[in-house]
């Protein structure tokens, strides 16, 4: 039986966009752990407060009720897709999926 390869490391840091090719941070989210592609300029009308922790890993968190406001050494930034071109447009494709768009209408029976 073959070992299996070992998946490479999750980008953090600084990086690129694999769709337009534009400076990014890439962060873990700290609800969930899923990377995050950040515009690395700071924005004060961003909503992911992003930080860094003692070992070198972007982290970050999307404001909320419960925590409105930056907290020490955290700075406002802007998610990507809401720049990245490309991206909203795949994310657009992906939410029309199949059984949402409308082919046509049943005839009833006396139609047929």
């Amino acid at each position: 039986m073959p070992y299996s390869t070992p998946r490479p490391p999750a980008p953090n840091g600084p990086g690129t966009c694999p769709d337009c090719n534009a400076r990014v941070l890439w962060c873990l989210t700290d609800k969930n752990r899923q990377q995050l592609a950040v515009d690395p300029a700071e924005d004060p009308t961003g909503n992911q407060a992003v930080r860094i922790d003692t070992s070198g890993i972007y982290w970050t968190r999307q404001l909320s009720k419960a925590r409105p406001a930056v907290e020490q050494r955290e700075v406002l930034r802007r998610p990507h897709i809401a720049s990245c071109r490309i991206a909203r447009q795949r994310a657009a494709a992906r939410r029309r999926t199949p059984g949402r768009v409308r082919t046509g209408v049943r005839p009833v029976r006396w139609q047929r």
